[in-house]
This record gives C-alpha cells, sequence and structure tokens, in this order.
C-alpha cells in the first residue's frame, strides 16, 4: 500500500512538472524581482518531490557560519492558497543537520513550509524514510533546527 501511494505522488508529481499554472515563470514561484525581502507566491497546485536512495544529504555549519539546508520545502513567507504536496522519501540515506562551534546556526527543512506560511486548504507533507537517518545535532552555544513535515511560521526561529 505504502508502495502504491508513493508510486501515486510520484505519478502525480511528474504530471505537475508539465503544468504551467502558478509563479510567474522565473523558477522559484516568487512574485516579481528585486524585492530583497522574501515571499513565494505559487496560488495553487505546487509539488515538491526529493526522493533518495542509498543517498547522503548533510548540511554542516561551523564557528559562526550558518547552512541551511531545504528538501521538498518552501522558506520565506509562502502563501499557497491550496493544494500543495511536498514529498521527501529516502531509503538507506543519511539526512543530516549539525551546527557546531559557537554561533553556529543550521537549519533543515523536510517537506515543510516555514515563513510566515498560510496555504488556505488541502496540503500533505510527507516524509517517509526506511532504514535511513534524519539527525540533528547542536553543541558549543550553536544552533540546529530541523523541520520534518511541518509549517513553522517563524522565519527567525534559529
Amino acid at each position: 500500500m505504502k508502495k502504491l501511494a508513493i508510486l501515486s505522488l510520484s505519478l502525480f508529481a511528474a504530471t505537475a512538472f508539465a503544468w504551467t499554472g502558478g509563479g510567474n515563470g522565473n523558477g522559484n514561484g516568487n512574485n516579481g524581482g528585486g524585492s530583497s525581502t522574501p515571499e513565494i507566491n505559487i496560488n495553487a497546485t505546487s509539488v515538491q518531490l526529493t526522493s533518495l536512495s542509498h543517498s547522503s544529504v548533510k548540511n554542516d555549519a561551523e564557528n559562526g557560519g550558518a547552512a541551511r539546508q531545504n528538501l521538498a520545502s518552501n522558506t520565506g513567507y509562502v502563501n499557497i492558497d491550496d493544494t500543495s504536496i511536498q514529498v521527501v522519501t529516502a531509503k538507506n540515506s543519511t539526512i543530516a543537520n549539525k551546527a557546531s562551534g559557537t554561533m553556529a546556526i543550521a537549519t533543515q527543512s523536510l517537506a515543510s513550509n516555514i515563513g510566515h506560511v498560510n496555504v488556505g486548504g488541502e496540503q500533505l507533507q510527507l516524509v517517509a524514510a526506511k532504514h535511513s537517518y534524519i539527525g540533528n545535532f547542536a553543541n558549543s552555544n550553536s544552533s540546529a533546527v530541523q523541520n520534518v513535515s511541518t509549517n513553522n511560521g517563524c522565519q527567525a526561529c534559529n
């Protein structure tokens, strides 16, 4: 049943990539250019899919550095207005987030909306992992934030 659900979502994602609506055609779903303010407005159907098999995705920040990693996620001030399916699948894989040393910040989001968020309707956020490691680590006065299938609403919650 799980395989059927993932296969269905994958087929839906492939179909969505051929769909030409939403966003403004600049490849990132942002409204306009030149604004330094984070803003993502898609206004429906957005599908984001990350599939890992025998893979490693690592996010490291050290000694005052910052690292941000987003898989099948939106960050900015998000606004989708309906549908939006976000899926991360992992099999025999590692997804790691680490901040070490003084004042380092590492942020990792999987199938998540972060900024102020406002989806306004249907949304499926799914992280399915089998024989995989999803980890978050911080030490020495550092901060590591991890969002897995979430809506956070706080852009500055590092």
